[in-house]
């Protein structure tokens, strides 16, 4: 049913128990941030992490925020 608890892959992953990894997937024409969700059977932890992790390295969705600045002292290493 539309609007329902289950609607979304998270909620689903989080009425069932099943292990769900979100990953960034891009931005829409109007730059705002879309995601990719890997759910899994149960105890699927590494098979998820390892696919979250192939999946950014092939797209290069992710972008470093451009509006949080760093504290002082911090740094960001680029690839």
């Amino acid at each position: 049913m539309p609007g329902g608890p289950a609607e979304s892959g998270t909620n689903l992953a989080n009425l069932t128990g099943f292990p769900d990894l979100v990953v960034p997937a891009g931005f829409t024409t109007e730059d705002l941030p879309v995601a990719i969700s890997f759910i899994g059977p149960a105890f699927s932890e590494a098979r998820l992490l390892g696919l979250g992790y192939s999946f950014e390295q092939a797209t290069k969705a992710r972008r470093l925020p451009v509006h949080t600045p760093l504290r002082a002292g911090d740094a960001i290493a680029l690839p």
